[in-house]
């Protein structure tokens, strides 16, 4: 293509240089390029934040369901379905995501001067990714607390009955 449009240049005036013709595809691209690395990299630190913050989830939701074990065995003893269980271990795990999340939303309105800089097209107080953001924390917290909540709800009653 860019061979063509020189023989055509050339053939209207030989004397006009061309030295870097190229497509605007390719102009665009090479323009976008610092752009489109800054995007990955923000993306990568972001998708490993996650990964971080549900395996700190995770453990604090493991290390709770662990020293409940006994008081979940006593439920069990008492009657308690493995459902109950479950959604024992569920609803402390939200209890400790929402309040991470309002933890967190209080930061960002505190900060929300600084992070006015950082963000493009939208505010720091937006309520759309406020509220998306928050959701995915609770959906990470739910997430992460699918096999403490499964381990305590497959105890065995008859051993951690006996084992004080």
């Amino acid at each position: 293509m860019a061979n063509v449009v020189c023989v055509a240049v050339r053939s209207i005036d030989p004397q006009i240089p061309l030295a870097q013709v190229q497509s605007m595809e390719r102009a665009v691209s090479d323009s976008e390029a610092p752009r489109r690395f800054n995007t990955v990299l923000i993306s990568a630190f972001a998708t490993a934040a996650a990964l971080l913050a549900a395996l700190g989830m995770y453990s604090v939701i493991a290390f709770s369901a662990a020293l409940r074990t006994r008081e979940m065995a006593i439920r069990m003893a008492l009657g308690s379905q493995r459902s109950g269980i479950l959604r024992l271990v569920f609803a402390s795990a939200t209890k400790v995501a929402m309040l991470g999340c309002a933890i967190g939303l209080l930061g960002v309105v505190v900060a929300s001067r600084l992070l006015a800089s950082f963000h493009f097209g939208v505010s720091p107080l937006d309520p759309l990714v406020l509220t998306l953001a928050a959701v995915f924390v609770l959906f990470l917290a739910w997430v992460a607390s699918l096999l403490p909540a499964r381990r305590a709800a497959s105890i065995d009653l008859i051993s951690v009955l006996r084992a004080e």
